[in-house]
């Protein structure tokens, strides 16, 4: 996580440093933005930053300042440092800024951050923000879930089986239909994805796989408590 955070800086580093990030006059202050320039990006105090990370490329600057503030917000956001605004809205201003159109150098960059944000927590439990926040942070960015939700899928460390217990009893409903009730846009392509990989079977044959090789009876009895959600009958 460390090393996908300082690529960030790195490589978003090249970007210089806005003279000024104007706003509607109505919802930000004439010199407001002076916090957010005056010191180096990475010692920028989340406090300072959350107003920004809220208004931005809304009310607040567009996506030219945004790319500046990219490696700082991400790395907030990620730790869940603002209270308010929401990861997920800080995640999501990456497809208002449309990343995907960025060098390649910028977009590398960002897809290696999430896949390491991803991985750390397959590795520790708990983590903050939780399992089911960061699963809805990479939905809002657009990239494809797949490749996550297989690594997840694994359940290679008991972090990763301890999260999916918690993920399929606490964030989701399964009557009548099952939904996902936390910060979701129900109509993405995300939602449906993982929808679909708690339904179709696989996710209930790696439990069944991973109970036959498994001796310790705490884990025993999570990965029972997995199955019986994924497959009541």
């Amino acid at each position: 996580m460390g090393d996908a955070v300082d690529e960030l800086y790195g490589v978003f580093g090249l970007i210089r440093r806005p003279a000024r990030v104007e706003g509607c006059s109505h919802c930000v202050g004439p010199d407001e933005d002076r916090r957010l320039l005056d010191r180096p990006l990475r010692s920028l105090p989340p406090e300072d930053l959350a107003r920004y990370a809220a208004k931005a490329l809304n009310t607040w600057g567009g996506a030219e300042e945004f790319r500046y503030f990219v490696p700082r917000l991400l790395e907030c956001a990620a730790a869940d440092a603002f209270g308010y605004p929401d990861p997920e809205i800080v995640f999501g201003k990456l497809v208002t800024a449309e990343w995907r159109t960025w060098v390649a150098d910028e977009r590398a960059a960002v897809e290696a951050f999430l896949r390491a944000w991803w991985a750390e927590a397959l590795e520790d439990h708990p983590v903050r923000p939780g399992i089911a926040t960061r699963l809805s942070c990479l939905a809002t960015t657009g990239v494809g879930l797949d490749p996550f939700l297989s690594a997840w899928g694994r359940l290679a460390t008991t972090a990763a089986i301890r999260h999916l217990r918690e993920f399929v009893i606490d964030d989701v409903e399964w009557w009548p239909d099952p939904r996902l009730i936390v910060f979701w846009d129900r109509h993405g392509p995300g939602y449906r994805q993982v929808i679909t990989w708690l339904t179709d079977g696989r996710l209930v044959a790696a439990v069944e796989a991973a109970f036959e090789g498994e001796t310790r009876d705490d884990v025993l009895e999570l990965l029972a408590e997995i199955h019986t959600a994924l497959a009541p009958g």
